[in-house]
């Protein structure tokens, strides 16, 4: 059990140490365009994509999670260590979400199988404390980096030598989990075809803002890291104390939390274009505790509306339809910007942007009401 509570607490810590921080980080570098626009989705999108690659194919839990973390750790060190803050930052970005989304879907195996046991209690006690770390963690980084974005580079140097320690903690573990991928086939089940297709809509417009607000955080509010670490801790605390009312809402009302948490999503571009101080945006995050809390709905209703042969299939395609609609959207968004910008000054042209997405994002939530709850027994 240590090897397993060990690797959930360091890999919350390697993650927080640098995550919060990427996209505001490219963008202060002057990577702007499909470029930032990959970054942004890219935790979103390549861990999606691999995962449904993945789940066709014979896998270990244990051996692709060292292979994974190990290979990300590399990655940082290497991008740390030369100082590579250019568009070469963002090629190994993108080869470090995929190590990630490997090493991810073997964890997640492993958590489905300790999950029902003892083990899996005191591992989910554990990640609780663990997130608690992170905070701190994410705290530490903006404390110190503030305005001296450089500094980012020993951080990127730690987190990789975590990473790296945590693979050979995981292959100490006892537990492992041999995964037979099998022929993906489309779900029969209309209700969640129609998920799928209101998916894809929705992430797009989604995935809209995503590139838009490190250039706001930048160009617009002028913040720093410490403003941004501030920014992730008031969404961590809030979505850790929704977590639970969420989830008896959720029993309730699958449909109605879906929804909700969509619509919830609208505050954050239409603070972003309509704010005018760093306070109203640390003060629209507290929304993101419910929509944050919201995301284990779409989980559970695949699950719900699946046999026991669909859920593993349902959810790779939903998390692999949610990738490619989110790069999607975020180049698209890019795209609209340059042209916007060349008419008006880049923060009108965000303002603009924001407000849009945000109303987009309103009319696109009300699709998830279309949704019929019906278990499938």
């Amino acid at each position: 059990m240590k090897p397993l509570r060990t690797y959930a607490v360091l890999n919350n810590l390697a993650s927080s140490l640098i995550n919060p921080f990427i996209s505001f980080f490219t963008a202060s570098y002057g990577i702007t365009g499909v470029l930032l626009a990959i970054v942004s989705s890219a935790n979103t999108t390549f861990p999606g994509v691999v995962q449904f690659i993945l789940a066709k194919i014979f896998i270990k839990a244990k051996r692709i999670i060292e292979l994974g973390e190990f290979l990300t750790g590399l990655f940082w060190v290497l991008i740390g260590s030369f100082a590579i803050f250019n568009s070469f930052f963002v090629i190994l970005y993108v080869v470090i979400t995929l190590c990630l989304g490997v090493a991810n879907f073997g964890w997640l195996l492993i958590l489905d199988k300790v999950s029902e046991t003892k083990r899996g209690r005191i591992l989910a006690y554990y990640s609780f404390y663990a997130t608690i770390g992170g905070f701190i963690a994410t705290l530490i980084t903006g404390f110190i980096v503030r305005d001296n974005l450089y500094i980012m580079r020993y951080f990127f140097i730690v987190s990789g030598l975590i990473y790296i320690i945590n693979s050979f903690i995981i292959s100490r573990s006892d537990v492992d989990v041999e995964y037979k991928g099998g022929k993906i086939t489309l779900t029969r089940n209309p209700e969640i075809k129609k998920l799928f297709v209101v998916t894809f809509i929705f992430t797009f417009i989604w995935s809209m803002a995503w590139p838009l607000f490190p250039l706001a955080q930048v160009y617009k509010f002028h913040m720093n890291e410490l403003q941004i670490a501030i920014i992730d801790l008031i969404s961590g605390i809030s979505t850790l104390s929704l977590q639970r009312i969420i989830g008896r809402l959720v029993d309730k009302s699958k449909k109605l939390v879906m929804f909700l948490g969509r619509l919830g999503l609208a505050t954050f571009p239409l603070v972003y274009g309509l704010g005018t101080s760093v306070y109203q945006i640390y003060l629209a995050y507290i929304v993101s505790g419910f929509t944050n809390s919201a995301s284990i709905s779409y989980t559970a209703f695949l699950f719900d509306n699946s046999s026991y042969s669909e859920k593993r299939v349902n959810i790779a395609l939903y998390n692999m339809i949610s990738g490619i609609s989110a790069l999607s959207g975020s180049t698209f968004s890019s795209f609209i910007l340059g042209i916007l910008s060349t008419r008006v000054n880049l923060v009108m042209a965000i303002n603009l942007m924001m407000i849009t997405i945000g109303i987009l994002r309103i009319l696109s939530s009300l699709l998830y009401l279309k949704i019929k709850e019906t278990v499938r027994r």
